[in-house]
């Protein structure tokens, strides 16, 4: 099972949220989906994102796999 959807929207731009099963990940199905989600969004005129956190090694491997660019980063203050 793999799900990739729209997890945050803006007037411009949709940030994807992907989820791939244990029993199917490393397959090159995360790739698939968010390669079609991103497509659907761009035909609507929107701006497609992909967030990651500094520990998702492996939703970093996604975005490396999509050559993705890097933009930005969180800062987190308490």
């Amino acid at each position: 099972m793999r799900t990739c959807c729209s997890a945050r929207r803006s007037q411009q731009a949709e940030e994807a949220s992907v989820f791939t099963h244990e029993d199917y990940r490393g397959k090159g199905y995360g790739i698939d989906i968010t390669n079609a989600w991103a497509a659907e969004v761009q035909k609507r005129g929107r701006i497609a994102l992909y967030s990651t956190s500094w520990d998702n090694f492996a939703s970093q491997s996604v975005a490396k796999k999509l050559k993705l660019h890097q933009f930005g980063i969180d800062i987190h203050m308490s």
